[in-house]
Order: structure tokens, then C-alpha cells, then sequence
């Protein structure tokens, strides 16, 4: 079974990511926002969903989030950004209190900052060595900006 870092951890993957249009979905797949935004009457229950780069968060604005275990957020490159402003956008705007997942295209490199976004699971690509990975699956000591754990900037922490 393929394995995740989730919530600073080293555990088996318990959904299946679906990224193929036509494959057959069931209560433990994670599907396409859009494809669940448009079949969701006949498609049945599901453990959540995923954006691609491009789709925004306002496609959700009419979704009671709390309904999926997971949302997925690809990122189609590591240079792609725009998956931490939806975890960002996920937890403080739609009060998302799931697992956000990372997938795709990112590296270990970006965890901590991942993290401060509101990221708590990390799909990496097969290559990626987790047990590195998650060596770096800490967050910053001290950081000057707010994040989703605590908006306040350093100053008025004092």
C-alpha cells in the first residue's frame, strides 16, 4: 500500500487518488472537484476531492466542505503557488477542518511552508524518499507573518 506523511506522520494511504476520468469511483477515492461538482448526484458517497491549479476555490462556495474526509490540492509544478493560497483560502474563508492534502509536483523543501498554509497531508511522488521528507516536516520556530495556526504577526505575540 502507497504511503503519506499526514499530521507529521508516515502512514499507509487509505484513498486512492483518481486522476483518470473513466476510472470506476468508490467511497475511498478522492476525484475531481469538477467531476464531483457534476455528477455528484449519480456518483455516490466519495472520501473527497481535489483542485487542479487552475479551478479556484470559488467553485466550492456552495459546498459543505465538512462532507469529505480530504481535499486535494495538485500542483502541476513545484513553481506553481497557487495551491497555498486554496489551503490557506480552505481553512480560514470555508472553515475546512479536514485533512488538506498536497499533491502532485511538489518537493520537501516547501513542507514548513506548506504547513503554515494549513497543509496536514503530503502525497509525494513515488521518487521521494518520506522518511527524508519528513525530516523536514516541522514548522518554523518563529515566524514574522500570521499563518492558519495563529494570525497574529510576531509583534503583538510578544
Amino acid at each position: 500500500m502507497p504511503k503519506l506523511i499526514k499530521d507529521g506522520a508516515i502512514i499507509d494511504n487509505q484513498y486512492e487518488w483518481q486522476q483518470d476520468p473513466e476510472a470506476v469511483i468508490s467511497a475511498n477515492s478522492i476525484v475531481s472537484a469538477q467531476k464531483w461538482l457534476a455528477e455528484k448526484d449519480t456518483l455516490g458517497d466519495v472520501a473527497g476531492i481535489w483542485l487542479e491549479a487552475g479551478d479556484g476555490t470559488d467553485i466550492l462556495n456552495d459546498v459543505d466542505l465538512n462532507q469529505f474526509d480530504v481535499i486535494g490540492i495538485h500542483f502541476p509544478a513545484f513553481a506553481d503557488g497557487r495551491g497555498f493560497s486554496y489551503a490557506r483560502l480552505l481553512r480560514e474563508r470555508f472553515n475546512y477542518q479536514g485533512e488538506v492534502r498536497a499533491l502532485g509536483d511538489f518537493i520537501p523543501d516547501q513542507l514548513g511552508y506548506l504547513l503554515r498554509v494549513g497543509f496536514n497531508g503530503f502525497q509525494f511522488a513515488e521518487e521521494v524518499d518520506l522518511e527524508k521528507a519528513l525530516l523536514l516536516h516541522k514548522p518554523f520556530s518563529v515566524a514574522y507573518q500570521g499563518d492558519v495556526a495563529d494570525p497574529r504577526p510576531i509583534f503583538l505575540r510578544r
